[in-house]
């Protein structure tokens, strides 16, 4: 380590300014004062003398912990996976619409695939899952389009295309058995909603397991509940219960990979299998649902 004239101490030297920047973190984590400066066409990490040879055990230290480590999801797990779970839920929303708008086949989609507490307490499990593909009108569709969209997007660029529909299907049918159970028997109700705020719920809940620091780890769960309350609790149409019950569901889905998330690593490999089976039990929800309505 070469001593400067102003007495610091160059500890690290990078063509990255953002691996200096990484190392400037790390340190100021545990106390040692440090600043990234640009000279000799490179970037170099600078710390007081005093604090150098701690600074490099720390360091030290640091890097011996990630290289042990088991590597996390990389939440630039790729631009192709956020597309295809962005797009099979934006797809899946836009061709059930017509199909019950237009009463394809002469059946009647909202009877059969309507959210009723009394039935899905009674057994009709797949009402769970249909409902979520069923809008009441252009507005409802759309503003479930496009979160909808934005979530599935960033979900799956962190999870991957396959983890990202699954969870964002069985958390947002756990939220409708979870609304059924608290609403009365009569209560009805459809649309994504449920199972948006479940996405947005895995999101939050899976970025709050993740980060490790306690001053920004409380972020991204408060930020979702921010977003619950701002777009999930206004409107006199408005089912709350559903999107509380729905964000409570990917809270427990997220908070559950980022536990896992060793195991979710070697799971990645089989995306397609697990996006399939999904739209497999999806599918078969709804014929469930087609055939108990005769």
């Amino acid at each position: 380590m070469d001593e400067t004239p102003s007495e610091l101490f160059k500890l690290y030297r990078s063509s990255s300014r953002k691996r200096c920047e990484d190392f400037a973190f790390v340190l100021q984590a545990v106390g040692i004062r440090s600043k990234v400066v640009f000279m000799e066409q490179e970037f170099v990490l600078l710390v007081d003398e005093r604090n150098a040879e701690r600074a490099f055990e720390q360091l030290e230290l640091y890097l011996r912990e990630n290289q042990a480590r088991p590597r996390r999801f990389d939440p630039r797990q790729g631009l192709h996976d956020g597309l295809n779970a962005a797009s099979l839920y934006g797809v899946t929303i836009l061709v059930m619409d017509l199909l019950q708008r237009h009463r394809a086949f002469g059946l009647d989609w909202w009877e059969a695939g309507m959210s009723r507490a009394g039935l899905i307490r009674a057994g009709e499990w797949w009402r769970t899952l249909t409902a979520l593909s069923l809008h009441g009108d252009p507005l409802h569709l759309v503003g479930n389009l496009v979160f909808g969209l934005v979530f599935g997007f960033l979900t799956g660029q962190l999870l991957g295309w396959g983890l990202a529909w699954s969870g964002m299907l069985l958390a947002g049918a756990l939220g409708n058995a979870l609304n059924a159970l608290i609403q009365s028997p009569t209560h009805a109700s459809i649309g994504a909603s449920t199972a948006v705020f479940a996405t947005l719920g895995i999101l939050a809940a899976y970025s709050w397991k993740q980060r490790r620091h306690l001053i920004n780890r409380w972020l991204p769960l408060a930020g979702g509940v921010a977003l619950l309350a701002f777009l999930g609790m206004g409107g006199g149409r408005t089912d709350i219960f559903a999107h509380v019950a729905g964000f409570a569901a990917g809270c427990l889905f997220g908070a559950l990979y980022g536990l896992l998330e060793h195991r979710l690593r070697p799971l990645a490999r089989y995306q397609l299998a697990l996006g399939l089976g999904a739209y497999a039990l999806f599918v078969l929800a709804w014929v469930r649902a087609l055939m108990a309505q005769g």
